[in-house]
């Protein structure tokens, strides 16, 4: 079991810690990141597609989004994908504000900048549940480990699709919702506002998907609309749902005697 603080005197230390809490993200990025990259080579994006991707932006689920596109796609352009993208990581702005809580004030803004290009949903979870304040090396292991764990997937995905029969590939295309049902779930079970909140959108979704021909949205504005309708109504009638999921959160993670005043590497 790791030690309750990281050894905030040597940076090299508190980053190797970081790198190593993160190495159970780095093998589940692994897993949804070949099998993102298999199904969008095996629908028809060329191999350098979802390997350029992983490298040049950290958003799983709009890479996802993306990779599950039809080539060239439906009418009307890539703005309903946009969209859907926007929506979908509207969430990183939350995230960030949570992750921000936890850094010490003597981390100037360059380095809070490049911090917020370790938001990911998993990231920040593992983050906000230490005990102890967080220290830049520490976030910088983080990032290293799960980016390491998702371009090594999405590359390996991406090469050895033609190695795989049709009939493994066929069900690589529930890895984007199984991703999303393993973000989903940890918070539903100690929130019953989160859990309606997810019920309330699918609900919509489904609404949305059964109107008549001409007035249906397309499946991605469905998600859309649905997800920040049900997210705005909910945020509106529980508005002190998320502090209490904080709350739950921190009370199972004590912080040790004394660690609230130790000094962090710069």
């Amino acid at each position: 079991m790791s030690p309750t603080t990281p050894d905030n005197a040597l940076p090299g230390a508190a980053f190797r810690r970081g790198f190593v809490d993160a190495l159970p993200i780095c093998l589940g990025y692994f897993g949804v990141g070949f099998a993102i990259a298999a199904a969008a080579v095996a629908g028809g994006h060329p191999v350098w597609s979802p390997i350029l991707q992983s490298l040049t932006h950290v958003s799983g689920t709009s890479q996802g989004a993306f990779s599950h596109r039809a080539i060239p796609g439906p009418p009307g352009g890539g703005w309903e994908l946009f969209l859907l993208c926007v929506g979908l990581n509207l969430r990183y702005v939350l995230l960030a504000l949570a992750l921000a809580q936890k850094l010490p004030e003597k981390i100037g803004l360059g380095r809070r900048l490049l911090a917020a290009c370790t938001v990911t949903d998993e990231n920040v979870a593992l983050a906000v549940s230490r005990p102890f304040a967080l220290s830049f090396p520490y976030l910088a292991g983080v990032f290293a480990s799960s980016y390491l764990g998702w371009n090594a997937g999405n590359a390996l995905g991406a090469v050895g699709t033609s190695l795989l029969p049709a009939s493994a590939l066929a069900p690589l295309g529930i890895a984007l919702y199984a991703m999303f049902v393993a973000i989903v779930v940890p918070a539903a079970k100690v929130s019953r506002a989160t859990m309606l909140c997810v019920a309330l959108a699918a609900l919509l979704n489904v609404g949305l998907s059964l109107l008549p021909e001409g007035a249906r949205p397309s499946p991605s504005l469905s998600i859309l609309a649905a997800g920040v309708a049900a997210a705005g109504l909910c945020a509106w009638l529980f508005p002190a749902a998320g502090r209490k999921t904080t709350e739950h959160t921190e009370a199972a993670s004590p912080a040790p005697a004394g660690a609230e005043g130790k000094e962090d590497a710069p």
